[in-house]
């Protein structure tokens, strides 16, 4: 009878031990599927926090390339304006040299003197008028760039809102996601 016993244990002892390890395989897959869900939750945190920062880094950057902009265009509108102060000045003198020069010629006596007088008023009205075509050249190169700059801040303003408007569409698709998630752990 004892041989029996032992016999039967034998026969069974094989059963007994995969019974077991089976049951061990399957906690060892639940274990394992359970790691593999927190990885991919903390992987899609990971990850939506990188996309926020970027989104921030991205916005911070936007607002300095703006604010950088909006400083070029405030002096390039300064520059224009002495540009143009010093052009009224240049046209006052050139009006004044102009009368003067008109002056000598009206009252010429034909002496020399009064011909080297001529001569002198001029080459002033020359450089004078020189001096004003070369301001209103600039002047006008500096309105190009104000309206440059203009669309610029423009462009960079647009982007901007883009960006806050991707932001937005982000967040509120995090919400629902939040709250379907909420959903669902509720119904459980």
């Amino acid at each position: 009878m004892k041989t029996r016993f032992i016999l039967l244990l034998l026969l069974l002892l094989p059963f007994f031990v995969s019974a077991q390890f089976s049951n061990m395989q399957s906690q060892a897959r639940s274990m394992h599927t359970q790691i593999n869900m927190q990885n991919q939750k903390w992987a899609s945190e990971r990850a939506a926090s990188n996309q926020q920062w970027q989104m921030r880094n991205m916005m911070s950057h936007q607002v300095s390339k703006i604010e950088a902009a909006e400083h070029k265009l405030a002096k390039e509108e300064k520059n224009k304006q002495k540009l143009e102060k010093k052009t009224e000045k240049l046209e006052a003198d050139l009006k004044t040299n102009q009368d003067q020069l008109a002056n000598l010629k009206n009252n010429s006596e034909n002496n020399a003197d009064v011909q080297k007088e001529i001569e002198k008023s001029e080459e002033k009205v020359s450089k004078s008028e020189e001096k004003v075509n070369k301001s209103r050249t600039k002047i006008e190169s500096s309105s190009k760039k104000v309206e440059d700059l203009k669309k610029e801040v423009e462009k960079y303003k647009t982007e901007k809102e883009e960006l806050q408007k991707k932001q937005e569409e982000e967040k509120k698709l995090k919400e629902e996601e939040k709250a379907k998630k909420g959903k669902g752990r509720k119904e459980r």
